[in-house]
């Protein structure tokens, strides 16, 4: 599905254009979502539509219901936090009398860690498998009706605006999308607010397997981009192929400092919606040595700037 057809069938085209020619920053691609929402009184956005494929329309499975089962998703994501737990959902839409009123609602059944049931029939199937967690969210591989597996990425506080997270991720997912910079990095699909679905990379996908598309290096260059950090070895496939494309932004005048400061902002919001207990994973020596590693670069990086 090209991206010219997304554009005449969101009500968010506008925004995805000015997101298609440059790359917005968090602020500003978040106020635009915020003006839009105020205006229309949506609350709920939803960027790019799924592909055909993903849809099950003989089940009454269509756009808006795979959206509201994602939705639904992500809650469950963020909640699970055992990594390998395999889960099962069968979906249809059925009519469901409630008081006097016959509707039509989305029935949603889950099955736990048994990928051998018999599967029900005249339903969707996906398959959730929680793939891993990080800092700003969790990441689960899906699959719906033996199609191709996804990547679907839960952000645990997708309110706050910052490097990472939705705000962030979406424009840089449209961005790279429109400019086909996918040689060594994964594509966006498609997101709401609080999640999004790119493409899965598998351990063996190579650069060189990827028809055409360019680096995100090359686009980097033409865009005056940061660069990939190469330390958070867990972001790569063996073949070097970026898993997540967090932090990604344009270089300006201050930003370590500023990126710095939003960062702690995070973490004090953690702690407090979820105690000191959540630091724990962070306090590992693997995580302590990678950010000492971080520090250095960091500081080798502005002797080098200085020094040109």
């Amino acid at each position: 599905m090209t991206d010219n057809h997304h554009l005449k069938v969101s009500p968010l085209a506008p925004i995805i254009q000015q997101a298609q020619q440059q790359l917005l920053s968090p602020d500003k691609f978040h106020s635009l979502c915020q003006q839009f929402s105020q205006k229309s009184g949506c609350k709920r956005l939803y960027f790019y539509r799924p592909n055909q494929t993903l849809l099950d329309l003989k089940h009454g499975i269509g756009t808006n219901e795979l959206r509201k089962f994602l939705d639904y998703l992500a809650r469950y994501v963020i909640c699970e936090v055992k990594e390998g737990t395999e889960t099962i959902f069968s979906l249809k839409k059925i009519w469901l009398k409630i008081g006097r009123k016959l509707n039509k609602v989305l029935l949603i059944r889950k099955r736990l860690d048994k990928p051998n049931l018999i599967i029900l029939k005249n339903t969707m199937t996906i398959k959730v498998e929680i793939a891993g967690s990080g800092m700003i969210g969790r990441v689960a591989r899906v699959k719906i009706n033996n199609g191709k597996d996804l990547a679907f990425k839960a952000f645990f506080d997708p309110e706050f605006v910052w490097q990472h997270g939705p705000w962030a991720e979406i424009p840089i997912g449209i961005r790279l999308k429109y400019r086909q910079a996918t040689k060594n990095i994964p594509e966006f699909l498609f997101a709401s607010q609080d999640w999004a679905v790119w493409e899965w990379i598998y351990p063996d996908t190579n650069p060189q397997s990827r028809e055409g598309g360019i680096t995100y290096e090359q686009l980097a260059e033409e865009d005056g981009l940061t660069r990939l950090n190469p330390l958070n070895l867990s972001n790569y496939n063996p073949h070097n192929i970026r898993l997540d494309p967090g932090g990604i932004q344009k270089e300006y005048f201050g930003r370590h400092f500023y990126d710095t400061i939003r960062s702690i902002i995070f973490y004090i919001r953690k702690v407090r919606r979820e105690g000191l207990k959540s630091l724990t994973p962070y306090l590992s020596k693997k995580m302590i040595r990678y950010i000492l590693l971080r520090l250095v670069a960091l500081i080798n990086q502005r002797v080098t700037e200085k020094g040109k």
